[in-house]
């Protein structure tokens, strides 16, 4: 096992890709701490983790909040001793349909339409939440002079997306940034600062975005349903012309997490079947 021994924070681990790394980090030996907001599935999570004899940590935490950041890494610290692994998993956009739109925009086709609303829950969910838990961990990474940090981007932050999704992706581009600024800041503390971007990943709070896509944009409406919907968009975006997992972004994550990747750092990696390349 990769990561026996070791202490993971993940942030966002209730469900979707936050659950497929914590499932896949206690497959490979690590205890898991599943900070989020969503208590019911944090809890079921917890439990998947412990199936595989690894001990779980379950934390409420808006990590958009500096106390409950600072919360998280001080509850990590005084029931495992220390911090091996740090996974910035927070985040989300609304789809467009949703987007909150200046009076008397119809739809969202243009970023001059979304609200300075819009733009500020961008910055705090995707871009903020990763600043103010890396300020609460890396210091204690710092003093034991090892750690692997993970942030999770997405493809967005590379090709952008317009729209009501300009937020998002402009703050996921940040996340690359960021992760990059950080490497170079704490390469000589033999901690490693690494990005994933993950592709079309079928998770609940994709699913809710392709709902909205589906009953707005005419020409999905012909479909039968979201799923339907997600897979069209995979098909026609993605070189390999198959949907990526949280278990795919998962394993990455262990793979970054592990020994393997010991001299990589400020690096973000597309989990994408190609879509970049498309």
């Amino acid at each position: 096992m990769r990561l026996e021994g070791k202490v993971a924070i993940v942030t966002g681990a209730a469900s979707g890709i936050g659950r497929g790394i914590a499932c896949c980090f206690a497959e490979e030996g690590a205890d898991v701490v599943i900070a989020d907001i969503d208590m019911d599935n944090a809890n079921k999570v917890a439990e998947e983790v412990r199936a595989f004899g690894r001990r779980a940590l379950v934390l409420e935490a808006d990590v958009t909040r500096k106390e409950k950041a600072e919360q998280v890494v001080e509850s990590t610290l005084n029931t495992f001793g220390k911090i091996d692994i740090l996974v910035n998993n927070v985040g989300g956009g609304r789809p467009v349909a949703e987007a909150e739109v200046m009076p008397g925009a119809e739809y969202v086709f243009q970023m001059s339409d979304v609200t300075e609303e819009a733009w500020q829950d961008g910055f705090e969910v995707n871009l903020k939440s990763q600043v103010l838990m890396c300020q609460a961990a890396v210091p204690h990474m710092r003093a034991q002079r090892s750690g692997k940090v993970i942030n999770i981007s997405s493809i967005a932050g590379k090709l952008g997306s317009g729209g009501g999704m300009a937020p998002y992706s402009a703050m996921k581009g940040a996340v690359i940034t960021f992760t990059r600024a950080l490497a170079r800041e704490v390469a000589r503390d033999d901690i490693n600062v690494n990005c994933i971007c993950p592709g079309f990943v079928y998770t609940p709070a994709w699913a809710r975005g392709v709902e909205h896509m589906w009953r707005a944009i005419p020409e999905f409406q012909g479909l039968k349903g979201p799923r339907e919907v997600h897979l069209a968009i995979v098909d026609r975006m993605t070189l390999m012309g198959k949907e990526q997992t949280p278990r795919d972004i998962g394993r990455t994550a262990v793979f970054l997490a592990s020994e393997d990747a010991s001299n990589i750092t400020g690096q973000s990696i597309n989990v994408d079947g190609g879509t970049v390349l498309f």
